[in-house]
């Protein structure tokens, strides 16, 4: 028993939406305004985002939206989900064919152990096999612990923007692989060594 990475089954979404809300509000209150952080702790439940991870892997199983993908780091001593992360076609693309993760959270008692590498490894191959080889992540201007994360697993600077959040425009700075063949091991396994599951998302 440890830790693995797997695809997200349907089982999983209510402790999916208490790792997004619990992460979110703590990793994130000073890097956006307080006005902001304040309405996303008022506002946005659990079961909020529960329903939400339910709505996109039965849209991922039922093939309406098949170039996404959720995986999730597990930790089998205690069967708790200690991370998310989500790949999808890029909105903005650029370079040809890139694909984007659109979620990456990882506990804060377990960061520091290579899940999130792992897990950005795991959706970039997957997008790959999707014909995606290239990559983008976006992180909030604030976050520079996340930036330098990212630079240190070779992401390369892309742009400056903004993302909406709760009626709120916030900076953001885009990163990413032209090519994902520098980033995904190609031994496919996990933090521990242990084969991951690289199988489509089901319920």
């Amino acid at each position: 028993m440890g830790l693995i990475i797997r695809a997200a089954q349907m089982d999983d979404v209510p402790a999916m939406g208490r790792l997004a809300v619990a992460t979110f509000i703590t990793a994130h209150r000073g890097h956006i305004s307080e006005e902001v952080w304040a309405k996303r702790r008022d506002e946005w439940s659990v079961e909020d985002s529960a329903r939400n991870w339910a709505c996109t892997l039965r849209a991922i199983a039922d093939g309406t939206n098949p170039r996404e993908c959720v995986y999730l780091a597990v930790d089998e001593t205690c069967d708790e989900v200690i991370g998310i992360a989500m790949g999808q076609p890029a909105y903005e693309e650029p370079w040809p064919n890139t694909g984007a993760i659109k979620v990456l959270y990882v506990l804060q008692a377990y960061q520091g152990r290579g899940l999130g590498r792992r897990l950005v490894q795991v959706v970039a191959r997957h997008l790959r096999r999707l014909g995606m080889s290239a990559l983008t992540i976006a992180v909030l201007k604030a976050n520079v612990p996340a930036q330098r994360f990212y630079e240190a697993i070779g992401g390369q600077f892309v742009r400056v923007g903004e993302i909406e959040d709760s009626g709120y425009m916030l900076p953001e700075i885009v990163y990413g692989w032209a090519d994902t063949e520098t980033l995904i091991d190609a031994a496919g396994r996990d933090p521990i060594g242990r084969s991951i599951d690289l199988g489509a998302n089901r319920r």
